[in-house]
């Protein structure tokens, strides 16, 4: 069981990634907005088996069902930090509830971990900075959101991240890793 303690230095952490890479950079255009107004719930995630967590995870979702201030969560599982095999299995699961529930209208999700690189790109491009996170992450989003969101883009995302994350060194991107630490 995780102390309380080290719950706030986890969502600690995790609030410094979202502001130095994700806003900082800007990864995710979308992030800046519900971050600053609060609307973005960090939830640890303790349970010590795959049925425990899908409990909470489901509970996640009928939060974010009642409560509209929620634009987005961010549930983190430090305990699978170590080894991205562990961390897949969970996420896939996640997927299934939300296909199952026929919820993908209402959420879509995004995985993060410390170990997470994309196939062909090697593994110390700031490139895998798209898909990494101080610890293992569901991030569970509002599709409407996406959706309305994405439709007022001007620019492709991805695009524009791989241009910008081409550009960083290595030494950049430790600085960064760095900052969060702090």
């Amino acid at each position: 069981m995780l102390s309380e303690e080290k719950i706030a230095e986890t969502i600690a952490t995790t609030k410094k990634w979202v502001e130095t890479i994700i806003i900082g950079l800007n990864l995710c255009p979308f992030a800046k907005s519900p971050f600053q107004h609060n609307k973005i719930r960090f939830s640890v995630i303790d349970a010590k088996n795959i049925n425990g967590f899908l409990e909470l995870f489901v509970k996640e979702l009928e939060l974010m069902e009642q409560d509209e201030t929620i634009e987005t969560t961010l549930l983190i599982l430090p305990a699978l930090g170590n080894i991205t095999e562990h961390f897949l299995p969970y996420f896939q699961l996640c997927e299934k509830t939300i296909v199952f529930n026929q919820a993908q209208k209402k959420f879509q999700l995004v995985s993060f971990h410390p170990f997470a690189r994309f196939t062909g790109i090697p593994a110390n491009s700031a490139r895998n900075l798209i898909a990494m996170a101080p610890y293992p992450i569901v991030h569970i989003l509002r599709t409407p959101s996406v959706e309305n969101l994405g439709a007022a883009m001007k620019k492709d995302v991805q695009t524009e991240n791989d241009k910008r994350l081409k550009k960083m060194s290595q030494t950049e991107v430790q600085a960064l890793w760095k900052k969060i630490e702090e």
